[in-house]
């Protein structure tokens, strides 16, 4: 397996400074054509990539080889050891001026894949650096050579920037990417498609390039794109080079569309290098845009195999249903909730899963999350399946997905909460009814009493609410003294089962305290409560009460009775019946008292 060389940073550097002189010395042995400047020059372009991709501190290493490898050039191929001086600090002002601009507007990160990015890297780095450098470089070489200063500094602007404009993006990829293979991980069949594609690139330069009477400079431009998009950055790159490399040779042998434009050689060779930079520019931003939209991808993919993982892990199914109910995801732990596997969930409706008498109150719930995005409503229904043991209960919390302000639908977590339901609906019997009798308990009387007597006139005219009976059991202390408060209870069971027995559906039979017991005869008129009253009395007498060692006791009870008037409280009603009672008690015990 290959593996990534590191070399240090000036190691680095003087592989960067080596390359820039064989490529300044190339440009000024070969593209040097009147004696001035070179109509090619991408030596800067070089050193530019490497600025741009380290931070300032690190610069010193390349600034310093690179200087080196221009005394060199100046020297060997240049104009002469006696411009050295003033040449070589013009060489060097032009990348670190670039770098430094380019820094100051695009930030840290040299990214030239957006069209703002783009506009500032070749305003930047192939007009401002290369016009500024330009001023110094055509004043030293009228001087030094004696060429005219304008002609040299249009020519060295031109080349220079132009340089920068081709070579930058490419080195700046070399730069930042491992120098192995590994990043290429492509199959067999991804090989032998890119290398097709850059097949029919080299096939159509060579014909473009080598004939010379129709300018079709824009034929090679479309398998580059098509090899970009299949190949990404290495492809981009390898267009670029096969593209360029056919276009040089041909052009300097006259052949090609470039021959075809009359000017000198230089002129050319500038055109040539303007048509190699255009095309980097259109494939380069998209090799990128590519990377990045792959990278994205892969990034999504993860992210989901993470979610869903973590969703199947979790003990709770999670949800993803659009805006009109259908559901877009479901976690594995849905099937044990509805039966159904999750692939088979996806796709339904999430109505599908609610009892059609909670739809209202999960459709609130559902409209309140949308309205408010962000914030989890909490709810609760009953599944659609009856079960054994009654329909199972479950809770939901649900969020609202948006994107840039548009509701995407809602997310919901869901867990089965019928165990905790049982018991709350347990708790609240147990905190209505009395423990001893199973009868409603004071509380639970008095609430339904203060209902009906905060009835509305309205229900008043149509149907009556009914008479309250209070009764209580005669002597019941002595009961409790000479057979013991376990005999006592049983004695209150039977009544409370007599009492019962005599309930119909719209009555209430409490056990408020003691011995005393009330009874709401619901929508009974005060003749048929009074019957209904004497004939539980007359019951309750009745009673023979079973004991240990086959003895048996009976227990009579006193009942004070009053009706339900519009208007009354529940406290007024319930005084008007006690009073009846201790009148039944005052004359005699086991008896009925109306309350006046």
């Amino acid at each position: 397996m290959l593996t990534r060389i590191r070399l240090s940073d000036h190691a680095q550097a003087f592989l960067l400074g080596f390359i820039f002189f064989l490529a300044a010395a190339a440009s000024v042995s070969f593209a040097r054509f009147d004696g001035g400047v070179a109509y090619v020059w991408g030596a800067a372009g070089l050193l530019l990539a490497r600025l741009v991709t380290l931070p300032p501190r690190r610069w010193g290493p390349s600034l310093l080889w690179c200087g080196v490898a221009c005394v060199l050039e100046i020297v060997t191929v240049g104009i002469g050891w006696r411009s050295v001086p003033f040449l070589t600090p013009v060489l060097l002002l032009e990348p670190v001026l670039a770098a430094l601009l380019l820094r100051r507007v695009l930030g840290r990160e040299f990214d030239i894949n957006t069209v703002r990015g783009m506009v500032w890297f070749i305003a930047l780095a192939g007009i401002v650096a290369p016009a500024v450098s330009g001023l110094f470089a055509g004043a030293v070489v009228a001087v030094f050579v004696r060429a005219p200063f304008w002609s040299n500094f249009l020519h060295w602007v031109a080349a220079h920037g132009l340089g920068a404009v081709m070579i930058t993006p490419v080195a700046a990829i070399l730069f930042t990417r491992t120098t192995s293979l590994r990043s290429l991980r492509w199959c067999r069949a991804d090989w032998l498609a890119n290398a097709a594609l850059l097949l029919t690139v080299g096939v159509t330069a060579l014909i473009v390039f080598y004939q010379k009477t129709a300018p079709i400079l824009f034929l090679p431009l479309l398998p580059m794109v098509l090899a970009t998009v299949r190949g990404g950055r290495f492809a981009a790159i390898a267009s670029m080079v096969i593209v360029g490399v056919s276009g040089a040779v041909l052009t300097a042998y006259g052949r090609g569309p470039i021959n075809l434009v009359p000017g000198s050689p230089g002129e050319k060779a500038l055109l040539l290098q303007g048509y190699i930079a255009c095309a980097g520019l259109l494939v380069l931003p998209v090799a990128s845009l590519l990377t990045q939209l792959r990278i994205v991808a892969d990034r999504w993919r993860e992210s989901e195999a993470r979610y869903r993982t973590i969703a199947d892990a979790l003990g709770d199914a999670i949800i993803d249903v659009a805006a009109d109910g259908t559901v877009r995801y479901a976690s594995s732990a849905i099937a044990d909730m509805t039966g159904l596997p999750s692939d088979a969930v996806v796709g339904s409706h999430a109505s599908g899963f609610v009892f059609e008498d909670d739809l209202a109150v999960v459709a609130v719930a559902y409209r309140q999350a949308l309205q408010a995005p962000g914030k989890p409503v909490i709810v609760q229904y009953r599944g659609p399946r009856e079960e054994p043991d009654g329909r199972r209960w479950f809770e939901a919390s649900l969020r609202a997905v948006t994107a840039q302000g548009e509701s995407l639908g809602i997310v919901g977590s869901i867990r089965d909460v019928s165990e905790r339901k049982r018991l709350e609906l347990s708790l609240t019997r147990e905190a209505r009814l009395d423990p001893l009798t199973g009868l409603a308990n004071r509380r639970a009387f008095l609430e339904q009493l203060e209902q009906r007597c905060d009835a509305t006139q309205a229900a008043w005219s149509s149907a009556r609410a009914g008479s309250l009976a209070i009764l209580d059991l005669d002597h019941f202390k002595r009961i409790n003294d000479g057979y013991g408060h376990a005999v006592g209870d049983i004695v209150l069971q039977a009544v409370a089962s007599e009492a019962m027995r005599f309930c119909r559906s719209r009555d209430l039979v409490a056990r408020i305290g003691g011995e005393e017991f009330c009874v709401i005869f619901g929508g009974a008129s005060m003749a048929d409560a009074e019957a209904a009253a004497d004939r539980l009395r007359e019951a309750i007498r009745a009673l023979r009460i079973p004991l240990d060692g086959g003895q048996s006791i009976s227990v009579t009870a006193s009942i004070g009775l009053a009706e339900i008037v519009p208007g009354g409280t529940a406290l007024s009603i319930l005084k008007r019946a006690d009073t009846a009672l201790y009148e039944a008690k005052r004359h005699g015990r086991n008896r009925l008292r109306i309350a006046a």
